[in-house]
Order: C-alpha cells, then sequence, then structure tokens
C-alpha cells in the first residue's frame, strides 16, 4: 500500500463519518479524490463541498507541554502547497497511534487561513464540531 492509498482509505472513513452524522448512505457522498486525485475539494455531498484533513499529534513549541492536532488547511498537489480552493466544511480527524480518535466537521467560514489546532485532552473552541 503507497501513501496514496493510505490517503484515500483515512478519507473514505472520514466519508463515512459524515455519512453517518447526516444520517444518509455514505454512497450519497461523492469521493472526489477518488475519481481525480487533483481534485479541488475531498467529497461532495447536495453541492457542499468537503476538504479531507488529518492530524497526528504535536508539541506547539518547546514550552508548551499539551499535545495538539494541527491541521494544515492549505491543499497539497503534487507534494506542492497550493492554497485553500473555498470547500464549504472542512473534515478534521485526529489520530492517535495510527487511529482515528476524533472527527470534527468545521464550516470554512469560521476556520483560520492556515492552521486549525486542536487540543487533545481539554476543550477548545472547535471542540463543539466534533462528529
Amino acid at each position: 500500500m503507497n501513501g496514496t492509498d493510505f490517503r484515500l482509505f483515512y478519507e473514505k472513513y472520514a466519508i463515512y463519518r459524515l455519512a453517518e452524522h447526516l444520517k444518509i448512505a455514505p454512497i450519497l457522498i461523492k469521493h472526489l479524490t477518488a475519481e481525480k486525485n487533483s481534485s479541488r475539494s475531498d467529497a461532495e455531498y447536495e453541492n457542499f463541498k468537503y476538504d479531507i484533513k488529518f492530524a497526528v499529534p504535536t508539541l506547539p513549541n518547546k514550552e508548551k507541554k499539551i499535545a495538539i492536532w494541527d491541521f494544515d488547511l492549505h491543499k497539497k498537489l503534487n507534494g506542492k502547497r497550493v492554497g485553500q480552493f473555498g470547500s464549504d466544511f472542512f473534515i478534521c480527524v485526529g489520530m492517535l497511534k495510527g487511529i482515528p480518535e476524533k472527527t470534527f466537521l468545521i464550516p470554512a467560514k469560521v476556520a483560520p487561513s492556515r492552521h486549525l489546532r486542536i487540543s487533545i485532552k481539554g476543550f477548545s473552541k472547535y471542540h463543539r464540531y466534533e462528529i
């Protein structure tokens, strides 16, 4: 399994979580990057576009002792960062030891422009978007 296969596998997980949250069949959500790797968004449902992001625990700096998930909201194509593409929502999946731990459905209008940081233990303003 290569990197693209893993990414598509975890994107499919995020799509299943979204379908569960929306109470619909997962097949109704179009997995855009499975069809075309250079797609501007990762998923689409009823004209809403979703960008799926993953993060592993990280320490924000040397002084901080509490790990966070730091989601890079820029889109990457062919390994190059090319900016945001105007998705309506971000599906952010926080990973722990290679396993999805928490999933957040965050409207793009409340997301910061570059990085979205969510504490792993504790509470942040983005925890209310957990699905």
